[in-house]
């Protein structure tokens, strides 16, 4: 058969060239399309109650828009954002299904519609526990914070407290309104943690339970603001918390809101617990309660009209206690201790000032540890001498009256007792004083009418420092040189003289004279340590020619007395630096002064000085004189004397002089 192929491949290239061109006809015409029929895919969800809707795209000059077709409608909780956009947003109730028509207005005034079906999520929070391992009654939780708008906690028992860490520059007046809260509960308790919701007309509650613990040490430091590895914490092997210093502590109230801050009471293993200076208000009831180990405390400096509380004797290991409260009390407050307080057996230092007149209601005697007492009292109580231990005492009492039983506290070598508004009251001290061999120094001050001391009074051997003020001891002891160790002595009275036996008191160094006194014994000049000499508003009108005996006296000081002159042997104190007699009865310018070795001021003023004897120019370089007011001052002279020699000085009326 023959076969024309130049037909044949015509042809085909004729179909294919029809071809092509029928489909590039085709493709041309979709292009060109400007209408097409309203479309709504699935919408996907964008936040918690908010759908990202998807319309298509409009052309031009069509206008589209969003309408709800069908669902619960609630203004402000339902709500196409911008109906316009094809792919816009939109807000519904949460569980709730919705149908959304995408409609589409085309060019040739033609509409077209699509819809789509929404279903809002179920709202499911979820509450989240982030409490650390070794906590069981302080416990922490969190939901998502974008709730922290339409959220509060609620907790179905009594808590401590609750607390949040939460913040976002808002200010929230209610703890419960944060999405974190910290819930401070009671120990072996369970507890039905919820969050509630109130959204778009509907209530939604989550919840968790949880069962506490027993309180725990670091609990306790959570409470306080504190944590382990400080200075202010100390532990044992064990990592039991034993001592807490807390000293200026802005916290410390706490302990007296310990039914807010129940954790506190995990501090079982203290023994040392310092709080002074803090905002404690109070002496707490937790310390008698739980912290039974306790063996110092220290409330130095805190609140006001303390009390003790009555489970405060439960404290039976108890050895030191500072109470102080930071404003003193009235003079008029009694603070009375509970029975208990006798049960404090251990307790070896008792200090409690200013807090009132202590009422110890018979327990003072049952301390039989104590070694150091300083407190005020109403009176001292007589069972005092039960006190065998005691080593120093500082008491104040409004009773003139020191029962006859202190010389029992044989162990006792400092004691300073103080009376004050006791009136006629007359305190004398016992007749067997010398019983207490280690006593090293004593003072008595205040109203307290004492007349006489007992003849043991110079047994007491060991006694450095004697201090009794007020005007009514009539005489001192013949036998009061046997205290062979005093150094330091102020005894005021109405004594006019001293006995000779003074001169014995070989170590003294410290003398304040009694103004009383009129004259001084010859054995005076044997005080051979004596440094300074204190003999202010005194009647002597001269010393004993032995005074110049005391070659290691360095000051005098005898402002206001009546001294006149004095004896030839003043020059021979070669160790006088300073002496004041302003205001003095002298006479004269006393010429002894001017041998004295060592002499740096001189202070005159007030006196009669009159015409300087020429033996002004022996006085040594670098010496002060003071000559303020001074009578019958030479102004004249004392610028000849200058002018003659260096290293005078002269403060006076006109000036300095030099």
């Amino acid at each position: 058969m023959y076969f024309n192929y130049n037909i044949i491949r015509r042809f085909f290239i004729v179909t294919f060239l029809a071809l092509f061109f029928l489909g590039c006809s085709k493709e041309k015409e979709d292009i060109l399309k400007t209408e097409y029929a309203a479309q709504a895919d699935p919408s996907e969800l964008y936040s918690e109650f908010t759908v990202q809707l998807k319309g298509n795209a409009l052309q031009k000059n069509e206008k589209g828009s969003w309408q709800i077709a069908k669902g619960k409608l609630m203004e402000k909780f339902v709500e196409i954002k911008d109906p316009d956009n094809p792919n816009t947003l939109f807000l519904g109730l949460p569980g709730e299904e919705y149908t959304l028509s995408w409609t589409v207005t085309h060019s040739n005034k033609s509409t077209s519609s699509s819809s789509v079906v929404v279903k809002i999520p179920e709202l499911e929070i979820k509450i989240e526990e982030y409490t650390p391992d070794h906590f069981q009654t302080i416990r922490f939780f969190a939901v998502d914070e974008k709730y922290k708008d339409i959220g509060k906690w609620s907790i179905d028992k009594p808590v401590g407290h609750l607390h949040s860490m939460y913040h976002d520059g808002y200010f929230r007046p209610n703890v419960e309104d944060n999405p974190t809260i910290e819930v401070h509960g009671f120990a072996n308790t369970e507890y039905e943690i919820k969050y509630l919701i109130n959204y778009g007309g509907k209530s939604y509650r989550f919840s968790k339970v949880i069962k506490t613990g027993n309180y725990q040490e670091d609990e306790a430091l959570h409470e306080l603001q504190m944590g382990r590895g400080t200075s202010r914490v100390v532990e044992d092997k064990n990592r039991h918390v034993i001592e807490l210093n807390m000293q200026a502590s802005g916290i410390a109230y706490r302990f007296n809101e310990v039914e807010s801050f129940p954790a506190l009471k995990a501090f079982t293993y203290l023994r040392k617990l310092i709080l002074g200076g803090s905002s404690l208000r109070d002496v707490p009831t937790v310390f008698g309660d739980h912290y039974l180990a306790l063996e110092e405390l220290s409330l130095d400096g805190v609140g006001k009209d303390l009390n003790i509380p009555e489970n405060f004797g439960n404290l039976t290991k108890l050895k030191s206690l500072h109470l102080t409260p930071l404003y003193s009390a009235t003079e008029n407050r009694t603070l009375k201790m509970p029975k208990s307080f006798g049960n404090l057996s251990f307790l070896e230092y008792l200090r409690i000032e200013y807090a009132g007149n202590i009422d110890f209601n018979g327990t003072l005697g049952k301390l039989t540890n104590l070694k150091t007492l300083a407190c005020t009292v109403t009176d001292i109580p007589n069972d005092f001498g039960n006190l065998k231990k005691l080593e120093s005492l500082d008491i104040r009492a409004q009773k003139a009256y020191l029962p006859a039983s202190f010389s029992t506290c044989a162990n006792l070598r400092f004691a300073r007792l103080s009376f004050w508004n006791s009136g006629s009251s007359t305190v004398s001290l016992p007749s067997d004083i010398d019983n207490l061999t280690k006593l090293d120094t004593l003072e008595i001050t205040g109203e307290h009418r004492m007349q006489t001391l007992p003849q043991s009074f110079g047994n007491l051997k060991n006694l450095r420092h004697l201090w009794i003020e007020g005007q009514s001891l009539q005489s001192i002891p013949d036998n009061i040189g046997n205290l062979s160790n005093l150094e330091f002595w102020l005894v005021a009275g109405q004594f006019k003289t001293l006995p000779p036996s003074i001169g014995n008191l070989k170590n003294l160094k410290y003398l304040w004279l009694s103004s009383s006194v009129q004259n001084l014994p010859n054995e005076f000049g044997h005080l051979t340590s004596l440094s300074y000499l204190n003999l202010e508003s005194s009647k002597l009108t001269t010393f004993p020619e032995t005074f110049g005996q005391l070659k290691n006296l360095k000051e005098i000081n005898a402002r206001a007395s009546t001294i006149t002159h004095f004896p030839k042997s003043f020059g021979n104190l070669d160790g006088l630096e300073k002496l004041d007699f302003n205001y003095s009865k002298l006479e004269k310018f006393p010429e002894s002064i001017c041998d004295l070795k060592k002499i740096n001021i001189i202070n005159l003023n007030g006196t009669r000085i009159g015409k300087l004897p020429e033996a002004i120019y022996r006085l040594k370089d670098d010496v002060q004189i003071m000559l303020y007011q001074a009578i019958d001052v030479d102004f004249v002279q004392l610028k000849e004397i200058t002018s003659k020699r260096g290293g005078l000085l002269f403060y006076t009326d006109q000036g300095y002089i030099h």
